[in-house]
């Protein structure tokens, strides 16, 4: 009997099995829990008419030249009256901000100074400028881009004009901006001058990654980043934080994607010269290169492109029982299957033959980025200075390959999106997409904990886009959620993304905006203080994990950030540490100076940190708490509190739960809660708290009366995909639109809550749309028990202001 032959059939009768089975699993798993219908209520924030209670305004300052920014041990710092850095006056900062988007950089000059005050009494100390690129508009009475259709770059004077007003309103306001370069600009190669592509290619969208290794185009963009510096007036202006080079693209995360695979024409010829280069300086000769690699069959193969798929043999080896067994590994991977001893990789550097060729080519597609980044860098320093942080591109696109490409960069940028939007069909269509309605706290949570091990130890760490977008129906967690995460491993900036449709300025759900969001809306102002103001404690023990260059250039050849778990299994395979560790550890990732050094969890330690689903997660002395059966997290310091997430059953009483809702039986069994002294005082001593009770968030079904609001709907009649019921001038269509039309609908959160307090008394008003008092909720919701006040909460609003006397 042909052993191989019996073993590939027993497979894949097991494989098909397990595959049947595995589908059911998950076909249960993934679809959204409707415990009870949605309580709904009319509900919308007015963002200009906030009082005091929810207004975080009084955390700004207009910045002066004492504001600007440096980086410091990992951090970023103001530099101080001094003006000089590194100095007894340098003070720490976190940045807690939000992008604006294409139009929404370009509002009327007179409307400027009005965004800038809703930003600020929203807790926001900083504006990321994004998108600015990637619309050629001649419009003077309503720019959609900051470029106008002529060559690259030619630039609409009323959108420099209205960003420039702009930026110097939030100024006033005490808000940073982070300035974006190459976002979405798309590069016409007749027009400027490029490279010429083959007839019927088209260039891809925003020349991901062509503009990365082009010359011309990264010509072009050393002109456009001067002048958009010099134009905007920003080489010596404090309200500029931070410059981000280029938006989601490297060479290396395009060999990943398999974006370069397709390299057809000039483009391919181009990179191939330059591999061909990268060759003979590195290796004397093709010849001497092919000799090492062992895998050109004639010589002048060796200065083909690398295919991304010829990865494989890092992790399987040559030949037909490596390719077996990479289709065995292929199935069982699609199946969750944990991994076993057959499948086990050893992670070994491959010094010859085809691995190394692969590694070699990764070297190569880093070196290239690392040149280009260098060249953009060197045209920004000469206009802002030695001392501007500065970064290239987010994590995600490159992984670990990051940090070689952007050594010389200053601080390390991710981004983190919770059930992102997926389109079936075309792209970005209005009437046909569809999600998960997944929670952080759940599908969302690893993946969250996950982007901790990408911190470099040496620079500050950013995540400059996130979210949870509409309809989403725990979309109320994401930012409390990123806050405290962030708070706890002591990252230095957030950007949620984004504020608002920059053409309609609606205060309405639409997609990614949070202005019309109540649920995201009623978070914003406490979480901004939480994290701002240091209140989450940082935690105390760290975990820094040395990885040598040759090791993240094997994680990277292996699609580390895309599509592998290389890094994160060998993590827990070869030193024992598991992505669950990042939340009981501050976690940073350095340069492993040989391969000897290594950064492990002894089994003592994993005993005593551990984080098995059926246990609480404790961390930061209690502080912080996370349960898997909910699942949701609880987070108390002495002037805040958050509970995010669902209820778990418990036996204890309601009096001993503080920041630890019961949800009412008829309700699916999901909140936000936050809680903040208002009065400067630590809430034990605190007279006055605001208190926040949120979930999803609805927009109306057009034409029907009485009006009501849009309902979630399987996608196709696909229980694992959600979309919204469709309007019924496109009925012909699977979903509604993702912009909602009013009025605004919030989720009735009805929940039981302890406040513990020696007091004597607690009145307690909800809070309207202006954060203006309604009645008092009726004293037989309030009974006083051993430790402070039972309270029933269950009106239609997002916030309730307590008032404590008799302390």
């Amino acid at each position: 009997m042909n052993y191989f032959l019996h073993l590939a059939k027993h497979a894949w009768r097991s494989l098909t099995f397990q595959l049947t089975l595995a589908l059911a699993v998950f076909s249960i798993q993934a679809s959204p829990v409707f415990a009870a219908d949605a309580e709904w209520f009319p509900f919308s924030v007015n963002e200009d008419q906030l009082s005091a209670v929810t207004d975080f305004s009084a955390m700004n300052n207009p910045l002066t030249h004492s504001d600007r920014l440096f980086v410091k041990q990992a951090h970023f710092y103001r530099i101080g009256a001094d003006n000089k850095i590194n100095t007894a006056d340098d003070q720490r900062i976190r940045l807690f901000g939000i992008s604006l988007s294409g139009a929404a950089n370009f509002p009327p000059e007179e409307d400027a100074p009005k965004i800038a005050r809703r930003l600020r009494r929203l807790g926001f100390n900083a504006v990321r400028l994004h998108h600015l690129d990637s619309v050629l508009s001649d419009s003077d009475v309503q720019p959609q881009g900051i470029l106008n259709s002529g060559a690259f770059p030619s630039f609409n004077p009323v959108a420099l004009q209205r960003l420039h007003t702009l930026i110097e309103a939030l100024r006033q306001e005490g808000i940073y901006v982070n300035l974006n370069l190459h976002v979405g600009y798309t590069f016409r190669y007749a027009v400027d001058r490029l490279t010429p592509m083959l007839p019927g290619e088209t260039m891809p969208y925003a020349s991901h990654p062509l503009h990365v290794f082009e010359p011309r185009m990264i010509a072009l963009q050393v002109e456009y980043a001067q002048q958009l510096i010099r134009r905007l007036q920003l080489n010596d202006d404090p309200a500029l934080a931070m410059i981000e080079i280029n938006n989601e693209s490297s060479l290396a995360g395009a060999w990943q994607r398999k974006e370069l695979d397709g390299l057809s024409g000039e483009y391919e010829r181009l990179l191939q010269q330059q591999w061909q280069h990268w060759i003979t300086r590195q290796h004397g000769s093709l010849k001497q290169a092919c000799e090492l690699w062992r895998s050109c069959g004639l010589t002048k193969q060796g200065a083909l492109l690398v295919k991304s798929d010829e990865a494989r043999v890092l992790a399987h080896g040559e030949g037909w029982f490596a390719r077996f067994k990479y289709f065995l590994q292929r199935v069982a991977s699609k199946l969750g299957w944990s991994s076993s001893a057959f499948f086990e990789q050893e992670y070994e550097i491959h010094e010859q033959g085809a691995g190394r060729r692969v590694l070699d080519f990764t070297r190569f597609l880093v070196e290239m980025d690392k040149q280009y980044l260098a060249t953009m860098r060197k045209a920004i320093r000469a206009e802002v200075g030695p001392n501007l942080p500065l970064t290239g591109t987010q994590v995600y696109f490159g992984g670990l390959l990051n940090t070689d490409a952007q050594q010389e960069m200053d601080y390390v940028d991710e981004h983190f999106y919770v059930d992102h939007y997926d389109f079936p069909h075309q792209a970005w269509d209005r009437n046909d997409w569809r999600i998960r309605d997944h929670s952080a706290l759940r599908e969302g949570w690893e993946p969250l904990l996950k982007r901790a091990f990408y911190r470099d130890a040496r620079k500050p760490f950013v995540v400059s886009e996130f979210n949870q977008a509409y309809p989403n129906r725990q979309s109320a967690e994401i930012i409390p959620v990123m806050t405290a995460i962030a708070s706890a491993q002591d990252w230095d900036g957030l950007f949620f993304f984004h504020y608002a449709d920059g053409n309609s300025w609606q205060a309405l759900p639409d997609s990614f905006g949070l202005s019309g969001q109540s649920g995201q809306l009623a978070t914003v102002g406490m979480s901004a203080a939480m994290f701002r103001y240091f209140q989450i404690p940082v935690l105390r023990e760290q975990l820094r994990i040395p990885i040598s260059a040759e090791q993240r250039q094997l994680f990277g050849a292996l699609g580390d950030g895309v599509s592998s778990a290389a890094y994160t299994d060998y993590l827990k395979s070869k030193r024992n540490i598991d992505i669950k560790d990042a939340f009981s550890k501050r976690i940073t990732v350095s340069d492993a100076p040989d391969n000897n050094e290594q950064a492990s969890l002894s089994k003592e330690e994993t005993q005593a940190s551990s984080t098995d689903n059926s246990a609480v997660w404790s961390a930061a002395g209690g502080a912080m708490q996370f349960h898997p059966d909910g699942p949701n997290l609880r987070v108390t310091t002495p002037y805040s509190g958050l509970f995010a997430g669902f209820g778990v059953a418990t036996d204890k009483p309601v009096a001993e739960q503080w920041m630890s809702p019961v949800f009412a039986k008829n309700t699916r069994q999901f909140g936000v809660m936050l809680a903040m002294s208002r009065d400067g005082k630590p809430l034990s001593t605190s007279r006055r708290v605001l208190l926040s009770l949120s979930g999803a968030t609805m927009g109306s079904q057009p034409d029907e009366t009485p009006t009501r609001p849009k309902k979630l709907v399987p996608y196709a009649g696909d229980h694992q995909w959600w979309t919204l019921e469709p309007d019924s001038r496109n009925a012909g269509k699977p979903s509604g639109p993702r912009d909602a039309i009013g009025p605004v609908w919030q989720e009735k959160i009805a929940a039981t809550i302890f406040y513990p307090t020696k007091a004597h008394k607690i009145q307690i008003y909800p809070l309207d749309g202006q954060s203006q008092r309604l009645s008092a909720i009726a004293a037989s919701d309030i009974s006083r028990v051993a430790g402070g006040f039972q309270i029933t909460l269950d009106k239609p609003t997002v916030w309730y202001e307590v008032l404590i006397e008799g302390r």
